[in-house]
This record gives structure tokens, C-alpha cells and sequence, in this order.
């Protein structure tokens, strides 16, 4: 039950403003700095002060995304101007939606100026809305600066230049695509037959779990025999920036063994989203210490050389529809003739989910995850109530 609620987030740009509307525009003022933030770890996201106008308001660190701000913040800044730009989220759903002007914001004595941003209605979003959060910072506040995220020790570090970290690992490419400089690393796979494959994946902070593959990425794998497949089936897997989903095919695969910049991981169970190129998410900052050097284009992560990742093959992956946990996709063979996707899941251990939020379903993933076996119980298509055992260590 690790990854029972997903909201990842990530934008693509179909149209083109002036310079001022684009959203590589703007950069930290400072030329020489070197700045240390905490940041709150608060129900897998990562939640960091940032400051506009005068006053602070909470955020989101997520690489995936661009520069955003709240719809009730714009209301407050009231920027003098707006346009109106495609949006892509991470299950390629298109929506057309509001940029505006940022001409200030701070993240502790950090200015960023020049800068843009995308309106959200984030207090109305089913998920992102438990976050309390203003706002994203997004993969473009850095692009004349240097971003070390430090898991353990709840720190975020930027700097000018990567010399402020003495990096103790080789510096490998960072590839920055789009006007949102998204960061997209290297990743080598293995099968236990020694088959190899290789791609670009989004480094992606605003995603939970580890390691998702893109079926189009899945497609070429699976023709090359580099990983195993181990279920497939069809539903929803994950919840991105706009709600409805209509269910599509997914595959549940297991990788034997990944390296990225030298570090080994063995033993992946992903499943695969509808997004055109795969995703490392924030389990991977909690494995090591990664450095972002966007200026110069370069990473570095400081972590065990091997990372056994083992773990039980989940009977199935609930999501969050229409405001209530249900069914996502199923991929234990056994449980496919007694649920069903979009059945309602009612109990989890003691907790009667009806009489729960979704706010306080939300919360209960930390809780949850801190188990080695839950029960479950879902309400079937016939109306039966079925409980299902499920080991999660």
C-alpha cells in the first residue's frame, strides 16, 4: 500500500508568448550567493517558505513544474497582466489556463526577478488542496543557480556555483527541456538476462514512490526483453493537475537492476503511466543526496553504491475519484473476479473511510505506511463487501 495516492504534476507549453510571458524568464538577482532553507516534509511533499509581496506563503518544491501561484494569490498580487497558455499535465490531459507576471519573489535572501507563473485554482483541486499550499516553486527559479536538496537533513541549499558543496561524486549530464528547464537525468536498465536499455527521465520532486516507466518507454523495453511484465491491466493509476481520467491499459513491470550516476538499484516494481517519458520521484532524495547544478547542466548524487529496493507485488493501486478512495487497477490475477475498477474502498484497518475526508485520507498515507500488513475492505460491483489481507513490507 505504498503508493496509494499519486498527484504528480507535469506541464508541457503549447504556445509561445514574448519574452517577458515566457517562463524561462526571470533568474535570482544576486549574482554571488549561497542560501540554506529547512523545508517541511508534509504528506510526501515538500513545502518550503516563499515570500511576495511583503508576506510568506507556503509552497511546493516540484521539478516537474514551472513557476505556480494559487488562483487566491493572483487575486491578492493583482498583476497588471495576463495571457493564456496550454497546460499538459502528467497524464497528457491538456486545459487551457492563465501566466502571469511575478515581478518579485523571495525564497530566504533570494530575489528572483522578471520572473512568471501559472494560475492554479489549487484550493479546489481534490488533492492539492489538503496542502494548504500558494503555490509551486518549479524547475525555472533555478536557472542561474545551483539546487541541493538534502532529505535527511530537511535542508534545501542554492548556491552560484557547485563549489559551495564539494560534491564528494562525478557530475553527470542534466538535460533541460522545455521553457520550464525540467530536469531529466540518465538511467541505465538490466534484465536478469543481461538485455540493456537506456533513457532520459524526469528528475521529478512533486511525484511520490520511486521510479514510474512511460508505456512508450515500456513498449521499446518490453521489444528488447529489459524487463519483465508482470500484470497487465486497465484503470487509473494516477490522480495529475486535472481530475477526470478515463481508465486506459497499464502494465505492472519489474526491473532487475537500474543505475543512475553510478549507483546501483536492483529489484524496481513500477507501474506505467500514460506520460510520454518516464519519472524518478522523491524516493530517490530520500536514498541520497542530489545536487542540481542547472547553470552548468550537471548532477550529482551521493548516495549507497547498492540499493536493494525489494518489495511485495502489490494485489492492486487505489486512487482518489470524484472525492472518494476507489479501486485504481487491479493486478493480482485472483482478486480481478471479485473487484473491480472504481469500487469504493471503505476500511482500512480501523478507519472507516466513509466518515473521512478526503483531506484525512490524505493524512492517513504516513500512518499507513509505517505498517507491515493492513486490511482492507472494497465494495464490489454486486454490492459485496470483500476483504482483502494485504502485506506491505
Amino acid at each position: 500500500m505504498k503508493k496509494w495516492v499519486i498527484c504528480c504534476l507535469f506541464w508541457g507549453i503549447g504556445q509561445l508568448w514574448a519574452q517577458d510571458f515566457k517562463l524561462d524568464a526571470g533568474k535570482i538577482s544576486q549574482k554571488e550567493f549561497f542560501e540554506e532553507v529547512s523545508f517541511e516534509f508534509e504528506h510526501g511533499k515538500i513545502v518550503i517558505p516563499v515570500s511576495l509581496a511583503g508576506q510568506t506563503y507556503r509552497f511546493l518544491l516540484d521539478t516537474g513544474a514551472p513557476n505556480i501561484i494559487s488562483k487566491r494569490l493572483a487575486n491578492i498580487l493583482n498583476p497588471a497582466s495576463k495571457r493564456d497558455v496550454n497546460v499538459v499535465d502528467a497524464n497528457n490531459k491538456t486545459q487551457n489556463m492563465v501566466m502571469v507576471p511575478l515581478p518579485e519573489m523571495r525564497l530566504g535572501s533570494l530575489q528572483f526577478e522578471k520572473g512568471v507563473a501559472i494560475v492554479v485554482d489549487l484550493d479546489n483541486h481534490p488533492v492539492l488542496k489538503c496542502y494548504r499550499l500558494d503555490g509551486f516553486v518549479g524547475s525555472n527559479f533555478f536557472k542561474n543557480a545551483v539546487l541541493q536538496i538534502d532529505y535527511t537533513g530537511k535542508k534545501l541549499r542554492i548556491s552560484h556555483t557547485v563549489k559551495s558543496f564539494s560534491p564528494k561524486t562525478k557530475g553527470f549530464s542534466l538535460q533541460l527541456i522545455g521553457q520550464q528547464l525540467a530536469p531529466y537525468i540518465a538511467l541505465e536498465h538490466q534484465s536478469e538476462g543481461c538485455n540493456e536499455g537506456s533513457e532520459f527521465a524526469l528528475l521529478d520532486t512533486g511525484m511520490d514512490g520511486f521510479y514510474d516507466l512511460s508505456n512508450r518507454v515500456y513498449a521499446d523495453f518490453k521489444k528488447g526483453e529489459v524487463v519483465k511484465t508482470l500484470g497487465e491491466s486497465t484503470g487509473v493509476v494516477s490522480l495529475g493537475l486535472f481530475e477526470k481520467l478515463e481508465p486506459s491499459p497499464h502494465r505492472l513491470v519489474q526491473i532487475q537492476k537500474m543505475k543512475i550516476n553510478g549507483t546501483t538499484f536492483t529489484n524496481i516494481i513500477s507501474e506505467t503511466t500514460d506520460d510520454d517519458n518516464s519519472r524518478i520521484g522523491l524516493d530517490v532524495f530520500k536514498l541520497g543526496k542530489v545536487t542540481l547544478d542547472f547553470h552548468k547542466k550537471k548532477w550529482y548524487f551521493e548516495a549507497p553504491t547498492q540499493n536493494d529496493l525489494t518489495q511485495k507485488t502489490p494485489q492492486f493501486t487505489p486512487t482518489l475519484i470524484d472525492q472518494k478512495l476507489v479501486v485504481g487497477i487491479v493486478w493480482d490475477k485472483t482478486l480481478k473476479s471479485k473487484i473491480q475498477f472504481g469500487n469504493p474502498i471503505i476500511r482500512i484497518d480501523q478507519h472507516r473511510l466513509e466518515k473521512l475526508s478526503v483531506c484525512d485520507i490524505v493524512g492517513l498515507k504516513e500512518l499507513i505506511a509505517t505498517k507491515s500488513s493492513l486490511e482492507i475492505e472494497v465494495i464490489n460491483n454486486a454490492g459485496e463487501t470483500v476483504t482483502i489481507k494485504k502485506d506491505t513490507k
